[in-house]
């Protein structure tokens, strides 16, 4: 029951340095997973508290800035 989803980060960037992409480039907000501790590093983790249409919304940011 936690509307969470953990999402492994490309390249074994660190989660602060995915983090900060994400919300500078994208304009996208996760949380860094090593701020969860050590086991953290390497993944973010994205909310599912959105909206349907801010979560499209998103994914279409990440799509067209990073992929």
């Amino acid at each position: 029951n936690a509307p969470y989803v953990w999402v492994k980060t490309p390249d074994n960037i660190s989660s602060w340095k995915f983090f900060d992409q994400l919300l500078y480039e994208c304009y996208v907000v996760t949380t860094p997973g090593v701020g969860f501790g050590p086991s953290g590093e390497g993944y973010i983790r994205l909310s599912a508290f959105g909206t349907k249409e801010d979560t499209i919304e998103a994914m279409h940011r990440i799509q067209n800035k990073l992929l």
